[in-house]
């Protein structure tokens, strides 16, 4: 609700942080994709609901996008400070990439040079400005989940 209400108050020439992305790839990198897959079940469907967009390409989207991101072959590098960043980058280009690949299917008219020109690559920006906040958020309740449950 926030990604779709709130957020385009605050955003950068028309771009608003994908958020709904940025809590589902952190939870991805923290917990592995099995445990991040409800999560972006649950969002893409939000998403899909809240959006002009064909329902379920978002869902779609951010489901193969987090299975990629939560790969046990990351896990090797999650101490590392780049790893946030590095995934923030990936993930919003897979992400959008494949809701534009979601849409064509759909038999929408999809323009791939301008919208990874004007709005890929400026979200890809502003994703990896707030994915360090988003992470450590998402580290915090990972901590705070191990506790209480260990």
């Amino acid at each position: 609700m926030l990604q779709t209400s709130a957020l385009p108050s605050f955003s950068a020439g028309g771009i608003v942080p994908d958020v709904m992305l940025l809590v589902v790839i952190s939870w991805s990198l923290l917990r592995g994709a099995r445990a991040a897959l409800p999560l972006a079940l649950g969002g893409g469907l939000l998403l899909d609901l809240l959006s002009g967009g064909p329902f379920g390409a978002a869902t779609v989207s951010l489901v193969l996008t987090s299975l990629v991101m939560g790969l046990e072959q990351l896990n090797l590098f999650r101490d590392s400070v780049w790893l946030p960043l590095l995934a923030g980058i990936l993930a919003t280009m897979l992400y959008n990439g494949g809701y534009l690949i979601m849409l064509a299917v759909f038999g929408r008219a999809v323009r791939w040079l301008p919208t990874v020109q004007q709005v890929i690559l400026p979200e890809m920006a502003l994703n990896v400005a707030v994915m360090y906040p988003v992470f450590w958020g998402m580290r915090w309740l990972h901590r705070r989940q191990l506790v209480s449950t260990g």
